[in-house]
């Protein structure tokens, strides 16, 4: 997992991607193809980008 993603682990927000993400697994409305921890890092900066900006 990049490095820059280490900072979200264990925060509110990563563990709310998380679950989402598995909630959407789980219901097969996605496939995952790329590790979870490089999905719920990438949109928790995402995220985090777009509340600074705001």
């Amino acid at each position: 997992m990049s490095q820059s993603y280490e900072k979200y682990q264990n925060t509110e927000l990563w563990n709310k991607v998380w679950q989402a993400i598995d909630d959407l697994v789980e219901n097969n409305d996605i496939e995952e193809q790329t590790p979870r921890g490089y999905i719920v890092g990438a949109i928790c900066e995402k995220l985090e980008q777009s509340t600074v900006e705001k």
